[in-house]
Protein backbone atom coordinates (compact mmCIF):
# COMPACT_ATOMS: atom_id res chain seq x y z
CA UNK A 1 0.00 0.00 0.00
CA UNK A 2 1.29 3.22 -1.38
CA UNK A 3 1.15 6.32 1.24
CA UNK A 4 1.00 9.66 0.29
CA UNK A 5 2.76 12.52 2.59
CA UNK A 6 1.05 15.98 2.66
CA UNK A 7 3.00 18.87 1.01
CA UNK A 8 4.11 21.33 3.22
CA UNK A 9 5.73 24.58 2.94
CA UNK A 10 9.31 23.56 2.80
CA UNK A 11 8.17 20.93 0.32
CA UNK A 12 7.06 24.31 -1.38
CA UNK A 13 10.22 26.12 -1.14
CA UNK A 14 12.45 23.32 -1.94
CA UNK A 15 10.56 23.09 -4.72
CA UNK A 16 10.57 26.23 -5.85
CA UNK A 17 14.30 26.95 -5.63
CA UNK A 18 15.32 23.68 -7.54
CA UNK A 19 12.76 25.16 -9.84
CA UNK A 20 14.49 28.46 -10.17
CA UNK A 21 17.78 28.07 -9.83
CA UNK A 22 18.19 24.85 -11.88
CA UNK A 23 17.00 27.55 -14.84
CA UNK A 24 19.51 29.75 -13.82
CA UNK A 25 17.14 32.25 -11.56
CA UNK A 26 19.87 32.41 -8.82
CA UNK A 27 18.56 36.20 -7.61
CA UNK A 28 14.86 35.61 -8.54
CA UNK A 29 15.44 32.71 -6.13
CA UNK A 30 16.97 34.76 -2.94
CA UNK A 31 14.46 37.78 -3.58
CA UNK A 32 11.36 35.49 -3.68
CA UNK A 33 12.55 32.67 -1.26
CA UNK A 34 14.62 34.22 1.62
CA UNK A 35 13.37 35.89 4.60
CA UNK A 36 14.38 39.53 5.56
CA UNK A 37 17.30 37.66 7.92
CA UNK A 38 18.29 35.07 6.23
CA UNK A 39 21.78 33.78 6.97
CA UNK A 40 24.75 31.86 4.43
CA UNK A 41 27.11 30.00 6.27
CA UNK A 42 29.77 28.52 4.23
CA UNK A 43 31.78 25.95 4.77
CA UNK A 44 35.36 28.51 4.74
CA UNK A 45 36.38 32.46 4.23
CA UNK A 46 37.10 33.10 0.44
CA UNK A 47 38.64 36.23 -0.88
CA UNK A 48 36.08 38.93 -0.82
CA UNK A 49 33.69 36.02 0.77
CA UNK A 50 33.12 35.99 4.63
CA UNK A 51 32.21 32.71 5.50
CA UNK A 52 28.69 33.90 7.48
CA UNK A 53 26.66 36.75 5.40
CA UNK A 54 23.84 38.06 7.73
CA UNK A 55 20.40 39.63 5.94
CA UNK A 56 18.78 39.77 2.45
CA UNK A 57 20.49 42.94 1.80
CA UNK A 58 24.10 41.31 2.36
CA UNK A 59 23.08 38.33 0.77
CA UNK A 60 21.57 40.41 -2.42
CA UNK A 61 25.00 42.17 -2.79
CA UNK A 62 26.84 39.18 -2.47
CA UNK A 63 25.08 37.70 -5.23
CA UNK A 64 25.10 40.88 -7.21
CA UNK A 65 28.87 40.89 -7.26
CA UNK A 66 29.02 37.03 -8.24
CA UNK A 67 26.76 37.65 -10.93
CA UNK A 68 28.82 40.40 -11.95
CA UNK A 69 32.62 38.72 -11.66
CA UNK A 70 31.44 35.28 -12.64
CA UNK A 71 30.61 33.73 -16.15
CA UNK A 72 28.31 30.87 -16.05
CA UNK A 73 28.37 27.84 -18.07
CA UNK A 74 26.34 25.86 -16.68
CA UNK A 75 24.64 24.11 -13.78
CA UNK A 76 22.19 22.26 -12.22
CA UNK A 77 20.01 21.52 -9.09
CA UNK A 78 19.31 17.83 -7.57
CA UNK A 79 16.20 16.80 -6.23
CA UNK A 80 15.56 18.25 -2.99
CA UNK A 81 15.42 15.58 0.43
CA UNK A 82 12.94 16.99 2.88
CA UNK A 83 13.26 16.42 6.50
CA UNK A 84 10.45 18.53 8.73
CA UNK A 85 11.58 22.24 8.27
CA UNK A 86 14.32 21.64 6.11
CA UNK A 87 15.74 20.54 3.24
CA UNK A 88 19.21 19.19 1.47
CA UNK A 89 19.95 18.95 -2.05
CA UNK A 90 23.37 19.31 -3.98
CA UNK A 91 24.02 21.98 -6.77
CA UNK A 92 26.87 22.36 -9.27
CA UNK A 93 28.06 25.51 -11.13
CA UNK A 94 30.33 25.62 -14.35
CA UNK A 95 31.63 29.21 -14.06
CA UNK A 96 34.68 31.10 -14.72
CA UNK A 97 35.79 33.90 -12.53
CA UNK A 98 36.56 37.09 -14.21
CA UNK A 99 37.99 38.79 -11.80
CA UNK A 100 40.35 37.93 -8.29
CA UNK A 101 43.22 35.17 -7.87
CA UNK A 102 40.88 32.85 -9.63
CA UNK A 103 40.03 35.15 -12.25
CA UNK A 104 40.24 33.09 -16.43
CA UNK A 105 39.88 29.95 -14.76
CA UNK A 106 37.20 27.58 -15.37
CA UNK A 107 35.66 25.20 -12.72
CA UNK A 108 33.05 23.19 -12.30
CA UNK A 109 31.95 23.56 -8.19
CA UNK A 110 29.92 20.69 -6.73
CA UNK A 111 28.39 21.76 -3.14
CA UNK A 112 25.70 19.91 -0.83
CA UNK A 113 23.19 22.87 0.34
CA UNK A 114 21.19 22.44 3.76
CA UNK A 115 18.39 24.73 4.21
CA UNK A 116 15.95 25.85 7.02
CA UNK A 117 12.36 27.32 5.86
CA UNK A 118 10.27 28.96 8.34
CA UNK A 119 7.12 30.60 8.06
CA UNK A 120 7.61 30.06 4.48
CA UNK A 121 10.80 31.62 4.00
CA UNK A 122 14.47 30.32 3.46
CA UNK A 123 16.24 31.30 7.08
CA UNK A 124 19.11 29.98 6.98
CA UNK A 125 21.53 28.12 3.91
CA UNK A 126 24.73 26.28 5.28
CA UNK A 127 27.00 25.23 2.50
CA UNK A 128 29.22 21.96 2.53
CA UNK A 129 31.91 21.63 -0.11
CA UNK A 130 35.64 20.26 -0.13
CA UNK A 131 38.22 22.90 1.31
CA UNK A 132 41.35 21.67 0.70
Amino acid sequence: METTLPQTETHRVASRLQELCSTGRYMEALTELYGDDAVHVEAMEMPGTPRITKGKPALVKAAEQFAKTTKVYGGSVGTPLVNGDQFVCSMTIDCEHTEGPMAGKRMEMTEQCLYTVRQGKIVEAKFFYPTC
